[in-house]
C-alpha cells in the first residue's frame, strides 16, 4: 500500500512536448504520483524519459508510466509479453516509477485483453501498481456488461483474483450537474466500487471532474474539496482529476487548472489550496485506514443508509443538514471517525452525540501530529452530545476515538 493516498490526473500530453517545469506544475498542485505524459518505445526519446524519472525521485513523487506499446488493446498480440518485459526492464525498475496505467473503459470487445494483459504485467512485475479506469457504472454496464452478459462484481472478481489487479478506477461526473438525482449517482458510484474494492482487496481510484464540458460546470474551490473528500471518504484510495489541460482545438472543454496556452488558471490555485491542504492534514493517514462503514446524516444518496440512534456503538446520534459519517479503523484497531458536509454551496454543521463507550475524541490535523480534543468524559455515563462542529461545503473533519 502507498504511504499516501494518491492524487493525480489524467494526463493527454505526448512526451514529445514535455518540459520539465511541467512536473513541478503537477508537485505544485499537489499531485502525488503524477501520471506521465505518452510515450512511445518507438518514437519518443529513452534518455529523456529516463532524466523525467530522476526529476521525478529528486521531487519525492513516485509517477505511473503511461506507455502506449504496453496499453491493454494489444494484449492478445503475439509480441505483447516481451515488449512488457522491456519496459520492466528499461523503466518499472526505477525507483520513481510507481506503477502503470494500461488502459480506460474496456469495451465487451477487448475484455479479455484486460484480463489477459493485467497478468502478463502481474507476472513480469510482481510488485507493481497496474491501474485501470472502468467508465461509471451505466457506461460500464451499456458498453461491456450488457454484452458479456457478466455482472460487475463478477468482471471485477476475474480481474483482481483471476489476473492479479490490485486497481480498479472508474470515473463519473454527475456531481458536477445541479440537483439530488446527480448526487445520488456520485454516491451511487461510490458505495458499489468500494463494496467491490473491499470485496477483492483491490483500491479504488474515483476519477473526479476538473474540466468543464457538455452541460458539466466549471469548477470551483468548493467543488474540488467537495469532490475530494467525499471520494475519500467513503473509502477510496484515490482522485484521478479529469483533466488538468485545455487544449486549442477541444470542442467545449473549458475551465481546466492549465488553459490551452498553458497558463495557469485560477482553478489551478483552487485546485492547489484543495489537495495540498489535504495531504498536511490527512494524506498519509487515510493511507493507513481501513473503511468500516459511511451513512447519510440529514440526507442521504447512492444507497447510504441514513445514520440512525444506536447504530454504531461509538456515536450514538448525529444531527446535521446534510452530512455524510464514516468509521474508519488503524491497524492497530484504533477508531476514527469522518464527518463531511455533503452540501456543495452551503456551510453546515453536524453535532455528534458520544456513547458510553468513548472516553475522548480528538479532531486529527497534520496527519495524527495535532491532536484537539473535541469532547472528553470527565466521568459522566450514557451518552453526552459533543460540541458543533461546523463545516465548509464539501469540507471534511477526522475525529480520533479513544474507548474505555
Amino acid at each position: 500500500m502507498a504511504d499516501n493516498v494518491v492524487l493525480t490526473f489524467w494526463n493527454y500530453n505526448p512526451f514529445s512536448g514535455y518540459k520539465p517545469e511541467m512536473l513541478e506544475d503537477w508537485v505544485n498542485c499537489g499531485m502525488t504520483d503524477p501520471v506521465t505524459p505518452v510515450f512511445s518505445l518507438e518514437n519518443d526519446d529513452h534518455k529523456k524519459f529516463l532524466e523525467m524519472l530522476d526529476h521525478a525521485e529528486r521531487l519525492g513523487v513516485k509517477m505511473i508510466l503511461q506507455i502506449s506499446e504496453i496499453f491493454l488493446d494489444s494484449a492478445l498480440e503475439d509480441w505483447y509479453p516481451s515488449t512488457v518485459a522491456a519496459v520492466v526492464k528499461e523503466f518499472g525498475s526505477h525507483p520513481a516509477a510507481g506503477g502503470y496505467y494500461v488502459g480506460e473503459e474496456p469495451s465487451a470487445a477487448i475484455s479479455e485483453n484486460y484480463k489477459k494483459g493485467i497478468k502478463i504485467i502481474r507476472d513480469a512485475d510482481p510488485d507493481a501498481r497496474i491501474y485501470i479506469n472502468m467508465g461509471s457504472i451505466e457506461r460500464t454496464e451499456r458498453c461491456l456488461l450488457s454484452i458479456t452478459g457478466e455482472t460487475l462484481d463478477e468482471w471485477c472478481s476475474d480481474i483482481a483474483k483471476g489476473s492479479g489487479g490490485d486497481i480498479i478506477g472508474y470515473g463519473t461526473y454527475n456531481q458536477m450537474l445541479n440537483g439530488e438525482p446527480a448526487l445520488d449517482d456520485h454516491f451511487l458510484n461510490l458505495r458499489v466500487f468500494t463494496e467491490i474494492g473491499k470485496k477483492y482487496g483491490v483500491d479504488i481510484w474515483s476519477t473526479m471532474l476538473s474540466s468543464a464540458h457538455y452541460n458539466y460546470r466549471v469548477a470551483t474551490e468548493d467543488d474540488f474539496r467537495w469532490q475530494l473528500n467525499t471520494c475519500i471518504a467513503c473509502g477510496a484510495r484515490a482522485v484521478v482529476w479529469f483533466r488538468l489541460y485545455d487544449k486549442l482545438v477541444a470542442a467545449d472543454y473549458r475551465g481546466s487548472p492549465i488553459d490551452e496556452f498553458g497558463e495557469k488558471t485560477t482553478r489551478y490555485y483552487d485546485l492547489a489550496r484543495v489537495q495540498k491542504k489535504f495531504n498536511y492534514h490527512y494524506g498519509k493517514l487515510f493511507s493507513h485506514l481501513d473503511h468500516v462503514s459511511t451513512a447519510g446524516v440529514g440526507m442521504s444518496y447512492g444507497g447510504y443508509f441514513y445514520f440512525l440512534p444506536g447504530a454504531n456503538e461509538l456515536i450514538d446520534r448525529a444531527v446535521s443538514r446534510s452530512a455524510m459519517i464514516s468509521f474508519f479503523k488503524d491497524r492497530d484497531g484504533t477508531d476514527y471517525v469522518v464527518v463531511v458536509n455533503t452540501l456543495q454551496r452551503e456551510a453546515t454543521s453536524i453535532t455528534l452525540s458520544y456513547t458510553d463507550k468513548v472516553e475522548k475524541a480528538s479532531l486529527v490535523y497534520r496527519n495524527g501530529e495535532q491532536l484537539n480534543t473535541e469532547f472528553e468524559r470527565n466521568g459522566r455515563t450514557g451518552s453526552v452530545m459533543g460540541g458543533e462542529i461546523w463545516l465548509a461545503p464539501g469540507q471534511m473533519e477526522v475525529l480520533k476515538i479513544e474507548t474505555e
